[in-house]
């Protein structure tokens, strides 16, 4: 599994506020990280021609994306900071894509600004992140507070 924040390399080229910056994918069942995205590079981007309407694809599958960015708080450890969720369109037959550029990069900056809305996520996808970001938790731990009552209806790792 790919870590959170690897664009935290020293000789990576990515702007410092960008530092922090992952990007998870919850396709259907499947839940990862894949950090090519901050690029247009990722896994399910790569060998894929984007079109300029959703309209235009024909059998797509809908995934969702979520910007989440990390930093440190006063006490110096490293939580969750911002989360800002887009829409991402695949046709894998016909080997076209939808995204809206404008959104994600809108939406990219604003979670890098620290801002978590994931209200647009259905209760089932944003159930599903909130369990699989506790599952790294440190970073929960040490999460903003206004980060972590974003999914407070997802039951913390081990409460019934």
């Amino acid at each position: 599994m790919e870590k959170l924040g690897l664009t935290g390399r020293n000789n990576h080229s990515t702007d410092d506020s960008m530092r922090g910056l992952s990007a998870v994918f919850i396709d259907g069942d499947n839940i990862f990280i894949d950090n090519g995205a901050i690029h247009g590079k990722s896994s399910l981007e790569r060998g894929i021609t984007f079109v300029r309407s959703k309209d235009e694809l024909t059998h797509p599958r809908h995934i969702w994306v979520v910007w989440i960015t990390l930093k440190r708080n006063a006490d110096k450890a490293q939580g969750y900071h911002g989360a800002m969720p887009f829409s991402l369109w695949i046709d894998d037959a016909a080997k076209q894509g939808y995204k809206s550029l404008a959104e994600q990069v809108n939406k990219m900056d604003k979670t890098v600004k620290g801002t978590v809305d994931v209200v647009e996520l259905p209760p089932d996808v944003r159930a599903k992140l909130g369990t699989f970001l506790q599952s790294f938790s440190d970073l929960w731990q040490h999460a903003q507070p206004q980060f972590r009552a974003a999914f407070a209806q997802t039951p913390e790792p081990g409460a019934s």
